[in-house]
């Protein structure tokens, strides 16, 4: 509410989209409106697609992160792809305004800068993953990015409470469904990480995971 309670406050137009699981927004390039995303709640996955057909993965994207559209003023095409994961909520307002706004709300620039730092680390974390040499790990180091920021702790196990695709998990490892479903069958055999009926991922003890 914090975000929505500083735009009204400050007259700032902004648009609320509410995104269910597998709904996506395109961001073109040629968009002439610099604008700034806010996820309100929810989880998703940014991706950078050009015209060659290639993509690159940015980063998994929940509350608080930021994502800035910026028209680039080079030749190259591209869009951005956000993609929920879950159900969630995502704020939209002009950048402009914005900028104009923080010199006057020096208490709420704070919390601006704090999370264009948490948007930054997930950044950082997604570019790991990715620079991964070999599939399996860069799978397995996903798997466990996830677990971390989204996982729910009881007692010695751990779980997330949404379902992750390997539809998905292929998108965000720049690999395909096929590959990712023999990375996936493999890991399930060898590592204590499973779906559950409802293919929500838990592991059963942490303390027992073991890499190969």
């Amino acid at each position: 509410m914090k975000w929505i309670t500083f735009l009204v406050n400050c007259n700032i137009k902004y648009y609320i989209y509410k995104l269910y699981k597998e709904d996506s927004i395109i961001i073109e390039n040629n968009n002439h409106n610099a604008k700034t995303l806010v996820i309100l709640c929810g989880s998703t996955y940014l991706i950078k697609y050009f015209a060659n057909a290639e993509f690159l993965p940015i980063a998994i994207l929940s509350k608080d992160n930021i994502f800035n559209i910026i028209t680039s003023s080079s030749n190259q095409k591209f869009y951005y792809k956000l993609t929920a994961i879950e159900k969630t909520y995502i704020i939209a307002f002009p950048q402009c305004a914005l900028n104009k706004k923080q010199k006057s709300h020096v208490n709420f620039l704070e919390n601006i800068v704090k999370s264009y730092y948490k948007t930054l680390k997930k950044y950082e974390i997604m570019n790991e993953i990715i620079n991964q040499k070999y599939l399996k790990n860069r799978t397995i180091q996903l798997l466990l990015s996830i677990l971390l920021e989204f996982g729910i702790v009881k007692q010695n196990n751990i779980h997330i409470p949404f379902k992750v695709s390997n539809k998905n998990l292929a998108i965000m490892t720049g690999t395909n469904k096929t590959t990712i479903s023999k990375i996936m069958k493999e890991i399930y055999k060898n590592l204590n990480i499973k779906y559950s009926s409802k293919k929500i991922m838990n592991i059963k003890n942490i303390f027992n995971i073991k890499f190969y």
